[in-house]
């Protein structure tokens, strides 16, 4: 097998990997608000009713946390081994909802912020000229998690809907937007989420049979260790104030507030609308149309990035700010303004959610989510040559920041908020990335420049 198929072949094997671990993380992510409010509703001491936002909040914390010494970490460690222990992690979160309390929840919550290695398996087993097509490669296989997430939550509702229907008329509750709103039977929870382990401890199995040999010529190697734990995490804290670093930080929350936004908030939302309670599908129709989005873009980038240099840098970048704001355009103009909040009777400002409507938000959703996150691969792998590990734990500590402040604000942030300032904080972004990728355009020139120069003087004294 030649290095560019074998390239090819870790970078699938490294996004079915993900595919598998996040199927659960992100389909649960979908529902996870609203089921932990079903259980409340039935059983209020088991758990609190904001625990589904406040268990992302802590997973996120304790995520932008360790971040902080993954570097060190992978100083000492492989990529591989990393992604065994992340893969591990992932599937003891699903696990929990088969005897749902409040301390094994966030114990575990705690647990899923060690996900580490996929930057250091992608730079090792990828060269200059094929980084921006296996970023997208990956991202793309990774994001079929959505689609399949969508085909086990359509299936399992199907099966257990004359459950939650049995629960949806009988619970005793005298708000009339209560008896309205999506509720989760306990059949259908135990279903829903021993699917999600069965599928999680499959990623374990899938990295653990993942090649370890790096390509030749590879962007860094996975067995060059250049700094003690130590080393590493002092160059960690100095990249995360680097000036370089602070004009990405946009960039970087965006990805963490637009990530959280489409994946948990917008979803709970839809399922507090009263309007949406005989919808029992939309969170499987949106979670389809999201993974179709970014497959799609996914490919597209990869395709295009091999014809047309540099395009997964503004380009994509540019389609991401574009196609985020679209989203929210339409989110504004579908749901009322206190459905992330509450169960809501509420009028939309123009018209009200349907399955078509949820598929194309969706699809829109995973276009500028895979072009934001492909951007920030990409730039990470590029821009510090001596830096790459902090680089790319420095971008996830500021995703995690953005992403902590908004789930610990969702219980008491109206809808509109979001609409308005993710568009905002895109163009943002977009303007200064622009200026570190031009920077990171002329440095590459340079380097290139000055490696002919060596190797013509090279070639001249050996004659």
């Amino acid at each position: 097998m030649n290095q560019r198929r074998f390239g090819l072949l870790c970078a699938v094997m490294l996004g079915f990997g993900q595919l598998c671990m996040f199927t659960g993380f992100d389909a649960e992510s979908f529902i996870l608000e609203s089921v932990i409010h079903s259980i409340h509703e039935r059983e209020p001491e088991r758990i609190s009713s904001y625990a589904g936002y406040y268990g992302q909040a802590v997973i996120y914390a304790f995520y932008m946390i360790s971040c902080l010494f993954s570097p060190s970490i992978a100083a000492v460690s492989t990529p591989k081994i990393n992604l065994i222990l992340a893969a591990t992690f992932f599937s003891a979160f699903p696990l929990g909802f088969l005897f749902t309390n409040s301390y094994y929840y966030y114990a575990s919550s705690a647990l899923v912020v060690f996900y580490q290695g996929q930057g250091g398996y992608l730079t090792s087993h990828s060269t200059r000229n094929t980084i921006e097509s296996n970023v997208s490669i990956s991202w793309s296989v990774g994001s079929c998690c959505m689609i399949l997430g969508s085909a086990i939550m359509a299936t399992i509702t199907h099966l257990s809907s004359a459950t939650t229907e049995h629960i949806m008329g009988s619970l005793n509750v005298t708000s009339e937007a209560h008896k309205m709103e999506r509720q989760f039977g306990e059949l259908e929870i135990n279903l829903l989420f021993s699917a999600f382990t069965g599928i999680s401890v499959l990623g374990i199995i899938t990295f653990f049979v993942m090649p370890s040999k790096d390509v030749e010529n590879c962007i860094e190697s996975s067995s060059e260790k250049k700094e003690t734990f130590l080393e590493a995490l002092k160059l960690t804290c100095s990249t995360l104030v680097s000036p370089t670093m602070l004009q990405l930080f946009p960039l970087f929350v965006l990805s963490g507030f637009n990530t959280s936004f489409w994946l948990s908030v917008f979803p709970t939302a839809m399922s507090f609308t009263m309007q949406n309670s005989k919808l029992i599908y939309l969170a499987a129709v949106y979670s389809l149309g999201v993974g179709s989005g970014e497959v799609i873009i996914g490919l597209a980038i990869s395709f295009l990035s091999k014809r047309i240099k540099d395009f997964g840098q503004k380009p994509t970048m540019t389609i991401g700010a574009i196609f985020i704001t679209m989203y929210c355009a339409m989110i504004h103009m579908s749901t009322p303004y206190d459905a992330p909040i509450r169960p809501t009777s509420k009028e939309p400002l123009f018209f009200g959610h349907s399955y078509l409507l949820a598929l194309i938000i969706g699809l829109f959703c995973g276009i500028g989510d895979c072009c934001v996150n492909s951007v920030r691969s990409v730039i990470c792998a590029l821009l510090m040559p001596k830096r790459r590990p902090q680089a790319f734990s420095v971008s996830k500590i500021y995703h995690a920041f953005g992403s902590t402040i908004l789930f610990f604000m969702s219980p008491i942030t109206p809808l509109y908020v979001y609409t308005i300032g993710l568009p905002i904080l895109a163009i943002i972004a977009t303007i200064l990335f622009f200026s570190i990728s031009k920077r990171t355009q002329i440095m590459e020139r340079k380097m290139t420049e000055a490696s002919k120069n060596a190797a013509e003087i090279g070639k001249k004294l050996n004659f």
